[in-house]
C-alpha cells in the first residue's frame, strides 16, 4: 500500500463556474480522472496516486455562498482506496460572516477500475 502523506496543495476558485481546482503543488504526470459523483472528480498521476480534485457547483456542494469561497483559508483532503472502493473526505476551513467554519464533502464511489490500495492526505498550507 502506498503512502502519500502531506502533500502541499494549490487551489483556484471560479466564482463565474462555481468550480474549485485543487492540485498538489509537485510536477505529475497526469493519468486519469474518476467521478466520484456528479460534482467531484479525482484526478491520478502515471503512479496511481491522487493529485487533483474538481468540485463543480462548489457553493451547492458545500452549502455556503460563492463569496464565501474566495475566503478559503485551509483545505485537506484524504484519499483512501481500496480494492472495493473509492473514498475521500475534504476539509475547507473558510471564512462566513466575519467567523471561521470547517465544511466538509465526504463523497465515494466503487473501485471498478483496479486502482492500487492508496492511503493519502494533502494539505494547503498558509
Amino acid at each position: 500500500m502506498q503512502d502519500n502523506t502531506n502533500l502541499e496543495l494549490e487551489h483556484k476558485y471560479d466564482e463565474e463556474s462555481d468550480a474549485i481546482f485543487i492540485s498538489v503543488k509537485k510536477d505529475y504526470k497526469y493519468d486519469t480522472s474518476i467521478e466520484i459523483n456528479n460534482d467531484v472528480i479525482l484526478d491520478f498521476d502515471k503512479n496511481g496516486n491522487p493529485v487533483a480534485l474538481e468540485i463543480l457547483n462548489t457553493s451547492n456542494v458545500l452549502d455556503v455562498s460563492k463569496s464565501s469561497l474566495e475566503n478559503i483559508k485551509n483545505i485537506r483532503i484524504e484519499v483512501n482506496i481500496d480494492e472495493k472502493s473509492i473514498s475521500l473526505t475534504a476539509c475547507f476551513d473558510i471564512y462566513i460572516d466575519s467567523h471561521e467554519e470547517e465544511v466538509k464533502v465526504s463523497p465515494y464511489t466503487t473501485n471498478n477500475i483496479g486502482l492500487p490500495n492508496v492511503e493519502t492526505k494533502l494539505a494547503s498550507i498558509k
